[in-house]
């Protein structure tokens, strides 16, 4: 397959080009960037590509040359070149979060089943290798029914874009749209669904601006989700200096525990087992969990399932975060959700 990356930044360097290189299935062709010194640090990694000041260009020149658009751009640029990509018969990965509200989701899922063509969020925390396996040793019954999960995360600020455009671009929300919930919100609510399967019914949040008197984007982020019989507990905050995430699943008859590169299953009666699977959750790049979502993306494409998994799952997500918006606006009351997806099942 014949990709072009569309915003060669953060996400495009550190995530997808190095996974991109050491595979003989995906070959990346061409590059677009408004700035000269990112096209300039795209050649230099591949010196054989095209590179384009503007996606138009790159359309109107090499787009039969082209299988699959990667769109690695800020939020808010994301559903105009989704829209030019689909319109131009083109499958489409983008990073997350796909678009900014559910109407804007609910057009570009109509023109994808109407182009016949694949788009694919990049919801990566489903292929971090911890949760991996966790989701395999609860679907095994290690722990009985799941009754409880505390997930707690803790960033250090935004991260920063690269110096040559806006760094601080996640701050701005004309460009971001959304905080803490619409990037590390998305992805518990991503881990959530890996872990259990299907989606919840209610949610109860609590969000703020702690840190940034002027800001207007949430920092800090506390919500509790119904989940067909469970409850998950989620803690986000940017607000620290030191980037961790826990993850907690109790159960009936036991609980897992991953903090990092190490999996903890403590089973009734039984030693505490000690897995190490190596995640790295500090690394902001996570490259190394980029292959498994490519492999589904491939084969969302070969099969031709224009409903994949994690698009399913951002019409969710876009869903939870208006309620939790919501909910903390009316101190934190219990929203009702609405969204349905059509198959939220586990990625096999």
């Amino acid at each position: 397959m014949r990709v072009a990356i569309v915003g060669f930044g953060f996400s495009a360097e550190k995530s997808h080009v190095p996974v991109y290189r050491d595979r003989s299935d995906i070959n990346l062709t061409a590059a677009v960037d408004p700035v000269t010194a990112r096209r300039a640090a795209a050649l230099r990694q591949y010196p054989n590509i095209r590179v384009y000041e503007t996606f138009s260009d790159l359309l109107e020149e090499y787009s039969d040359e082209i299988d699959i658009i990667d769109i690695c751009l800020p939020n808010a640029l994301h559903l105009e070149n989704i829209k030019q990509a689909l319109l131009a018969n083109k499958h489409v990965l983008c990073e997350k979060p796909l678009v900014l509200n559910k109407n804007e989701y609910n057009e570009l899922v109509h023109i994808a089943n109407e182009q016949k063509r694949i788009l694919y969020p990049c919801h990566n925390y489903k292929f971090a290798p911890s949760i991996v396996h966790a989701a395999y040793l609860i679907k095994s019954g290690e722990i009985g029914k799941p009754l409880f999960a505390s997930f707690n995360i803790f960033g250090a600020g935004f991260q920063r874009g690269v110096p040559h455009w806006q760094p601080d671009w996640r701050k701005d929300k004309a460009l971001a749209g959304g905080g803490i919930m619409s990037d590390h919100g998305l992805d518990a609510i991503s881990v959530a669904q890996t872990l259990f399967g299907g989606s919840p019914q209610r949610i109860s949040a609590h969000t703020r601006s702690l840190n940034e008197a002027d800001s207007q984007l949430e920092d800090l982020a506390i919500f509790c989700l119904d989940w067909e019989e469970k409850l998950i507990n989620i803690s986000l905050s940017s607000i620290g200096s030191i980037p961790k995430a826990y993850y907690r699943i109790q159960g009936t008859e036991g609980e897992i525990s991953i903090e990092n590169n190490d999996v903890f299953l403590s089973v009734q009666n039984k030693p505490v087992q000690h897995i190490f699977v190596p995640t790295y959750f500090d690394d902001p790049g996570h490259a190394n969990w980029f292959n498994g979502l490519i492999d589904n993306l491939l084969d969302c494409i070969n099969t031709k399932n224009t409903e994949p998994f994690p698009l399913m799952e951002a019409g969710l997500v876009l869903d939870i975060i208006e309620k939790a918006n919501s909910s903390s606006y009316n101190g934190g009351v219990w929203m009702g959700l609405e969204f349905i997806p059509k198959s939220l099942q586990l990625v096999s």
